[in-house]
């Protein structure tokens, strides 16, 4: 890790650290990336190997109070994504059309450890080295969130098609777990395939926080060996997990077991109640999306109502394009916005004809299929689109249409909306919340 600056005054420049020194080791162990720094940058005593630009090496010892930094910066944070070696047989990667420019970040393949822990990743530990283990262990990487889709390894390899030898999982779960790191886990639902999800579950259940249940996803370039999730599926899951919900939260204190908003979809059944979610565990994986919405929701109207009052609609109509999976939700939550504060709102439900029309949630929708079924509608005076059909900190659909490109070719003005109940009633009424 080469240093590339130097806080002036600072403890670092106090232990005669420079630009251009690199740090070999913390302690004996290689600085391999970012996440060493900041585990040792909150300790208060441990050894620096540095290199001067001169190549002489030398040993730093650090003594300070946990709270104070070293205050360095680093020419590489070293965190370039680890690829993952699987094959899986319902890869979304292998799902995408080949010669189609999407973005690039799509094609990435991420099975690596680190990013779990930074941004909630979830990596099938069958590219894991036992020197990463132990790096898991020793710097306290937790939470991760964990692939298991089935603890039966026969299951398991039918699955993931590993290219080289791997390690059975629940070992390396029962040592991360005793160690200490909190796991988040999630099974990947494929009809005939991993239909063992009981047994999978009681034994995640004592190792790990939660388990979420999603169905598998496939576009319309997805592998034959596999089907969708039927009604029937998602009626059988429900009943599955509902019961096992009752058994854990019995003896537990938790539910630990949460199926995905989709097959309460697929089923035609009423979601859950928000606080069957407890804290929302799995929420980044569309577990209990629909019953937060709910949720924040009907704050804002309160928060409205009761500090509020003489909030004035901005717009008097607009409009509103969604999955359709998520179609008759908005719908209801736009007929009680028209009722409450007489404005009129278009939901748009656009059907996704890029990936197949088995793709159904609102992140996966590309701006070309909005650009066609929105063209020549009534719009109103401006067209909300939830965030989530964006890059990250970008304007670019997955299919690198970009937001002013749509404007444009619909001739409307397109807000970004956070996903959110409560963003979107003030959206909706074109005033910023004070929530994100």
């Amino acid at each position: 890790m080469t240093i590339s600056f130097v806080e002036k005054k600072s403890l670092a420049q106090k232990f005669g650290l420079e630009t251009g020194d690199r740090i070999l080791a913390f302690d004996g162990f290689e600085a391999v990336d970012i996440l060493d720094y900041q585990f040792y940058d909150a300790l208060e005593n441990f050894i620096m190997t540095v290199e001067r630009k001169n190549g002489i090496k030398r040993e730093v010892k650090v003594k300070k109070k946990a709270h104070e930094s070293l205050e360095l910066e680093f020419e590489d944070d070293g965190l370039d994504v680890k690829p993952c070696k699987n094959n899986c047989v319902f890869c979304f990667v292998d799902q995408l059309p080949k010669d189609y420019p999407l973005r690039k970040s799509l094609r990435v393949k991420d099975d690596d450890y680190r990013h779990s822990f930074l941004s909630g990743t979830y990596i099938t530990l069958s590219n894991i080295t036992e020197n990463d283990i132990e790096r898991i262990i020793r710097l306290r990487l937790s939470p991760l969130y964990i692939s298991v889709h089935s603890l039966d390894e026969t299951i398991r390899t039918r699955l993931l098609r590993t290219k080289h030898e791997r390690k059975p999982m629940l070992p390396i779960l029962q040592r991360l777990s005793k160690a200490g790191i909190k796991l988040h886990t999630q099974i990947v639902y494929c009809p005939d395939f991993n239909e063992d999800i009981e047994v999978s579950a009681r034994i995640l259940q004592p190792l790990c926080q939660s388990l979420a249940v999603v169905p598998v996803g496939l576009t319309k370039y997805h592998n034959k060996e596999l089907r969708p999730v039927c009604k029937d599926d998602a009626e059988k899951i429900i009943t599955l997990i509902e019961k096992l919900q009752a058994e854990f939260l019995e003896k537990n204190d938790s539910c630990f077991i949460f199926a995905a908003d989709e097959f309460y979809i697929k089923a035609q059944k009423q979601l859950p109640s928000p606080n069957s979610y407890e804290s929302y565990p799995q929420i980044e994986n569309g577990v209990g999306l629909f019953a937060k919405f709910d949720e924040d929701f009907a704050y804002a109207l309160e928060e409205i109502t009761e500090t509020k009052p003489k909030i004035i609609p901005k717009y008097k109509s607009l409009s509103i394009a969604t999955s359709v999976s998520a179609y008759d939700f908005i719908k209801q939550k736009a007929q009680i916005l028209e009722k409450k504060f007489g404005i009129k709102i278009l939901v748009y439900k656009i059907q996704n004809d890029f990936f197949g029309d088995t793709v159904t949630v609102v992140g996966l929708l590309t701006g070309g299929d909005i650009k066609a079924q929105l063209q020549n509608k009534h719009l109103g005076e401006v067209l909300l689109l939830p965030n989530v059909m964006f890059r990250e900190f970008g304007e670019e659909f997955l299919d690198n249409i970009r937001r002013e490109d749509l404007m444009r070719a619909l001739n409307i003005y397109i807000e970004k909306v956070p996903s959110d109940g409560y963003n979107f009633v003030y959206a909706a009424l074109g005033h910023e919340g004070e929530e994100e």
